[in-house]
């Protein structure tokens, strides 16, 4: 299950609502935000697009909803550190 803890900030659901509709004027999808993989859609769609309305609507919702987050939400998972070895 896709961590809906963004939608708790209303920036980020005004924000959200933009990208929706400027997938909708670009692409004519309907992108909703109850689908369980929105996020995911919308990133894709992001990445094909070369609208800066709609990469500056999702840089806005990244921002507001915090990185954290909409990485959670998109299934990344956390990098792992990098240990040097120790030269002897």
């Amino acid at each position: 299950m896709a961590d809906k803890s963004w939608m708790l900030h209303p920036l980020a659901i005004r924000h959200a609502r933009e990208c929706i509709a400027i997938i909708k004027r670009d692409f004519d999808v309907t992108l909703k935000m109850s689908d369980p993989d929105f996020l995911e859609q919308l990133h894709s769609k992001v990445s094909l697009a070369a609208s800066r309305d709609l990469s500056r609507a999702y840089a806005l919702l990244v921002a507001d909803a915090g990185v954290g987050g909409i990485m959670r939400a998109l299934g990344a998972q956390p990098a792992k550190p990098v240990v040097a070895a120790a030269s002897r």
